[in-house]
This record gives C-alpha cells, sequence and structure tokens, in this order.
C-alpha cells in the first residue's frame, strides 16, 4: 500500500504527539515507520499499526541518542577541514589575518588580548543562543535539534576556552601562545555554527521532502 502525503503527514503527527520532538530523530522514525507499513501486504489500519510500533520507536530513539556521539564528532571535524578547501572561508580567513595583524601592532598586547577573547566570547555567547532556541526552547519545539547533538557540536568548540586556564600564566601572556591558541578556538567555533545551521537545514529538507514524496 502507498501511503498518501496526509498519511505521512498524520504519522509525523502522532510521533509528535508522542514526544518525538527532534527533527533528526523523527525523520528517521519516519522514513523507516512508512517504509514497513507500505511493505506489509495484509496491512492493519495506520493507528493500529502505529500503537504497535510506540515501544520500538522508543527503543530507537534512545539507541540514537546513544549512538550519534561518535558519528557527529567525526563529521563535524570532517566538515572543519573542508571548510579549509572552500575558497570562499579562505578568503574571508585571509582579510581576518590581514585586520588582526594591523590592530596587534597597533594596539597594546593586552588589548589585542581582550580583542581576541571577546571575538571567541561572542561566538561560544551565539551557540548558547541557538542551543536555547533551537534545542532547548518551546517556540521551535517541534522542529528543534536534539540535545546530544548540540551538545556534540558545540562542546568541542568551546574546549579551548575551559582548558585555558590551565596553563601556566607567564605562558598565557605570550603571543606565541595566546594568539595560535585563541584564532583555533575561533576557528573551531565558527566551524560549529557552519556546522549546525547545515545540519538543521538539512535534516527539514529531508523531513519535508519525505512528507511530499507521495504528493
Amino acid at each position: 500500500m502507498k501511503l498518501t502525503q496526509v498519511d505521512i503527514q498524520n504519522i509525523d503527527s502522532w510521533l509528535k504527539n508522542r514526544g518525538f520532538k527532534y527533527i533528526d530523530v523523527r525523520y528517521e522514525l519516519l522514513d523507516h515507520l512508512v517504509s514497513e507499513y507500505e511493505q506489509i501486504e495484509n496491512y492493519p489500519d495506520l493507528d493500529s499499526f502505529l500503537k504497535e510500533r510506540l515501544k520500538w520507536c522508543r527503543k530507537v530513539e534512545k539507541e540514537k541518542q546513544k549512538a550519534v556521539n561518535f558519528g557527529i564528532t567525526k563529521d563535524l571535524f570532517r566538515h572543519f577541514f573542508q571548510l579549509f578547501r572552500n575558497v570562499k572561508f579562505l578568503s574571508i580567513i585571509g582579510v581576518l589575518t590581514i585586520i588582526l595583524t594591523y590592530v596587534e601592532f597597533s594596539v597594546a598586547s593586552d588589548i589585542f588580548r581582550k580583542t581576541l577573547f571577546t571575538i571567541y566570547l561572542l561566538l561560544i555567547t551565539y551557540q548558547v543562543y541557538l542551543m536555547i532556541f533551537s534545542g532547548f526552547g518551546q517556540k521551535l519545539k517541534k522542529e528543534a535539534i536534539s540535545v546530544i547533538y548540540l551538545i556534540n557540536i558545540f562542546f568541542i568548540s568551546q574546549l579551548p576556552m575551559h582548558f585555558f586556564g590551565v596553563f601556566p600564566d607567564d605562558l598565557v601572556i605570550k603571543q606565541i601562545f595566546y594568539i595560535p591558541y585563541i584564532v583555533f578556538g575561533i576557528l573551531l567555533s565558527i566551524n560549529a555554527i557552519l556546522f549546525f545551521h547545515k545540519k538543521r537545514k538539512n535534516l527539514l529538507i529531508n523531513l519535508e521532502q519525505l512528507k511530499r514524496e507521495s504528493k
């Protein structure tokens, strides 16, 4: 039996109403449920089928939360290295490098160091904003990204900030250390933000495409 677009939307609504709010989890469940139901020869009514699969859906949700950790980390670093093959990104980095080099020689080293820290902190603040309104927020609840996704995407880029306090003070004040260290953190943060938006956009596109495929 070929499900209609209305049927697929009803399945998606059924998942939402039972607490499967995250689009990455919901997409995977929706794709499987639609395929499975369409392959049944003596198919039951859709409501009965979904009730029988609820326990399975809960199990898949838990397994996905456990399995996503390594996969997201690997994809995040792959995306990071791919950025350095992007001409537009390299051009922006080149311009920023020139600006930072000019600022470094134009102001006191302490001001320059604080400027770098401020840029890094602003990026982390934006990450927190994304976590609140795209992961934990109620307004965007129905199209949110799983918390486990958000943690894996943003936590790594914030590690340089967390570890900064463990280094000796005489090392922290040296330009040869703090400039590459903070710049590396800034690049990781930019990568995490870009990766998040790309991931969320692709998940939304895939989910909508699945819901429209029977149109």
